[in-house]
């Protein structure tokens, strides 16, 4: 026991002198971790072998575990943690047995600037579990008997922070639990581990390097001018400052009125007909996206070259195809907001154009069959843009077939111009 013990107190002292803050970094001060934990009671005579068993792990539900840590800087946090439930312990031959560990402890993280955020943890605490009146066989004719339930213990292990988010990950840890009584040997001991969600918030601390305090600093003198030699000097150095900049303000402010171009294509805002797009002069200040010689502001489609017949679409396709699902002809609600857009373009801003309705199904299936089901889509969309007021003598329905490699590829209603 007292090996073991001196060995949590020489690896205390040795890791809390390495911890150094060699270069600037922001950490939040605080974070909080909430999950499950697994208490191991492993046999003392082959703990590996039977380390993994069920028997000797009592695996407590989620909210069992919590620990707030703060961070003092970016390698090193305070931490307070307490964990409790229900646990078997075969070793003593107890089962469901009231558990409860808590006590503070120091976190050393090896890497918090990443994701990746692996620490080495050491710390202590009280401990309770109920030994009253319970006799252990060690072997033959050899006991241990206990009667207490209270007790101090320091712990040791590693764990690690997968951060999603910045603030946000999922912990891991597994820890090995020294119990302190007399005579106890490592009868009481158990390993703990434990996995949940780890949340960082709070302010952040700034670890600035060694250079830092050799730095020269920089002194400022204010100078109070009833004190000072030179008081109508800086007093007159002050209005001309003040004058210039006042001067300096109405001109802007002239010129600004005078000449403002705010997407500074060389054409007056109150000339131009698209103030807040770059454009050309031809087009009266306005872009022409596609190059189709048809300004955006006048283009049904400014990102495809299309014709002034078309209003800028291109000469087949001019809306948004209206996809149904597999041997459906029922409009979805994305569907009828498409068809809203659609009806909208053909009353106000094609009033004179004849249109196609042309419905389609996938390369898969029977002829006759697939031919009245495309037909019967065609249809759901001439009955939709009926609804909104379009002229049905402008549109014609035809019923066509997709050959396509994806069977989602022909399954949707297609509407063009009319040559």
């Amino acid at each position: 026991m007292k090996k073991k013990f001196n060995f949590f107190i020489i690896a205390f002292f040795v890791l809390l002198s390495s911890v150094s803050s060699q270069y600037s970094h922001s950490k939040k001060k605080w974070s909080i971790r909430i999950g499950a934990n697994d208490i191991n009671y492993y046999p003392r005579s082959y703990p590996i072998k039977f380390f993994l068993h069920k028997k000797n792990n009592s695996i407590n539900p989620i909210f069992s575990n919590v620990e707030l840590v703060h961070n003092i800087n970016k390698n090193l946090g305070l931490y307070l943690e307490g964990s409790l439930g229900m646990v078997d312990n075969n070793r003593w031959k107890i089962i469901d047995g009231f558990f409860l560990k808590f006590g503070p402890g120091i976190n050393f993280y090896f890497l918090p600037q990443y994701w990746f955020d692996p620490y080495f943890r050491l710390g202590g605490g009280y401990h309770k579990f109920n030994y009253k009146n319970k006799i252990l066989r060690i072997s033959g004719s050899k006991f241990y008997k206990l009667n207490k339930k209270d007790f101090f213990l320091l712990d040791g292990g590693l764990g690690i922070n997968f951060w999603i988010v910045s603030n946000f990950g999922i912990n891991i840890q597994s820890t090995y639990n020294h119990v302190f009584a007399t005579h106890s040997r490592d009868y009481l001991n158990f390993c703990k581990h434990s996995m949940g969600l780890v949340f960082r918030f709070g302010g952040v601390h700034e670890n600035y390097s060694d250079n830092y305090d050799n730095k020269e600093q920089k002194k400022i003198i204010e100078i109070n001018k009833e004190d000072s030699y030179l008081p109508s000097i800086i007093e007159k150095k002050e209005e001309k400052e003040d004058k210039n900049i006042l001067e300096n303000s109405e001109y802007e402010n002239k010129i600004c009125c005078e000449k403002e171009d705010l997407d500074y294509d060389g054409i007056l805002d109150k000339e131009d007909s698209c103030p807040d797009k770059f454009g050309l002069k031809k087009f009266k200040g306005c872009p022409d996206t596609d190059s189709d010689n048809i300004p955006d502001i006048e283009d049904l489609c400014p990102n495809k070259y299309g014709t002034k017949e078309n209003k800028g679409c291109p000469d087949k396709i001019i809306f948004n195809p209206i996809l149904f699902d597999l041997g459906k002809d029922t409009l979805s609600s994305s569907s009828l907001g498409i068809i809203d857009n659609i009806s909208e373009i053909m009353i106000k801003k094609l009033p004179n154009s004849k249109f196609y309705i042309n419905g389609y199904t996938d390369s898969y299936g029977k002829y006759s069959y697939n031919k009245r089901l495309s037909l019967r889509r065609a249809n759901s969309v001439f009955e939709a843009l009926v609804s909104k007021g379009v002229d049905p003598s402008r549109m014609e329905i035809r019923g066509l077939r997709k050959y396509a490699k994806k069977k989602s590829k022909g399954r949707y209603v297609e509407i063009t111009i009319k040559k």
